[in-house]
């Protein structure tokens, strides 16, 4: 069935051609069968790589006669010798050297398309970098790593934070999760959702040094803040300059693991995302009607989207952020005490 087939078509060709409707297909085939061999040239590269026709074999898991045979027809359909037989080995001529430049980008072309083409596979395992705010990274996806990694023992995960430098074009991240959309052209940007500040103080604190009862009354107290993270610290000295021009912080810090151990600890007050009141509820928090709320966004490059395994990371990731299931993360601000047992103090 399947020759009958091809002679139909064969036939079907021949009598389109007889009457020029088929001429650019014919031109078109008439090109293919002069391509270039590919495989001869790989003969070629393996050889001189190896200066041996045997190690070439061995290389390439083909018997001698035949890696013989090719490199024989090459330089024959070439008109010049490539390498010359010595007892040494085989040493590349003068032209078989210039060729050997343009074998080796052959070889790396075709290496380019093989990845290109591993791309699309659909193996949920290999390396996943990912940028990540460090007080998410810390507090969110670290807690909940373990699920991921029972259902995907494959993922190799490597997390940076925000902060991180230094980064090359070896390790530069797959995901980033910003408070920004700042980002290469032809990158993705998503929102995951949005992280709601407020001033938070731990009960020792405020058992050993009471509460500030207005907003401005905080400067008598040990104030801590967060500098250059992100997209936070701009908008807040945008919004608290008056505020912070006159209190000199009793911490400043660019992590906010940081800030959040110096609050747990009794050190002072900060702000703090809403979350903390899910995962830290004997915290307290002041309600002077400051809430400060950003949007936290995932970036991705193009290509990421052919990979299985920045996918269920990234889905992943979508599913431990989800606002639906978690009112913390919602674009509006949900009052945490709708969520938690968190003591709520309005100074007055």
């Amino acid at each position: 069935m399947g020759n009958d087939w091809i002679h139909l078509s064969m036939c079907d060709i021949e009598t389109k051609s007889q009457f020029g409707e088929c001429k650019d297909c014919m031109t078109g085939i008439d090109k293919i069968s002069r391509l270039v061999n590919w495989d001869d040239f790989s003969v070629f590269l393996a050889i001189s790589k190896t200066g041996s026709i045997s190690k070439a074999a061995v290389l390439m898991g083909r018997t001698q006669p035949t890696i013989s045979k090719r490199i024989e027809n090459l330089e024959a359909r070439l008109g010049t010798p490539l390498f010359t037989r010595t007892p040494s080995g085989m040493v590349a001529t003068e032209i078989g050297k210039a060729m050997l430049t343009h074998a080796s980008a052959m070889n790396r072309s075709a290496a380019s398309m093989e990845r290109m083409a591993n791309g699309y596979d659909k193996a949920k395992t290999g390396d996943v970098f990912v940028r990540c705010l460090d007080g998410l990274i810390t507090d969110w996806l670290m807690p909940r790593l373990a699920n991921l990694q029972e259902k995907h023992e494959g993922l190799n995960l490597s997390f940076y934070t925000q902060n991180t430098s230094g980064l090359t074009t070896e390790n530069e991240p797959d995901l980033a999760v910003q408070f920004n959309t700042t980002k290469p052209m032809d990158f993705v940007a998503r929102q995951l959702g949005t992280l709601h500040y407020v001033p938070m103080v731990s009960r020792g604190y405020k058992e050993k040094n009471g509460i500030p009862r207005r907003m401005e009354d905080a400067v008598n107290y040990h104030l801590m803040y967060l500098r250059r993270s992100g997209l936070v610290v701009d908008t807040w000295e945008k919004k608290s300059s008056a505020l912070r021009a006159l209190a000199t912080p009793s911490l400043s810090a660019n992590s906010c693991a940081v800030l959040l151990s110096a609050v747990l600890n009794g050190a002072g007050i900060s702000m703090l995302p809403t979350y903390m009141a899910k995962l830290h509820p004997e915290l307290i928090m002041f309600d002077y009607g400051v809430v400060y709320s950003y949007n936290f966004w995932l970036v991705r490059a193009p290509h990421t989207a052919r990979l299985a395994r920045v996918n269920t990371v990234a889905d992943w990731m979508t599913d431990v952020f989800s606002p639906t299931d978690q009112p913390w993360f919602q674009q509006d601000y949900i009052r945490p005490s709708e969520f938690s047992d968190m003591e709520i103090i309005r100074p007055h």
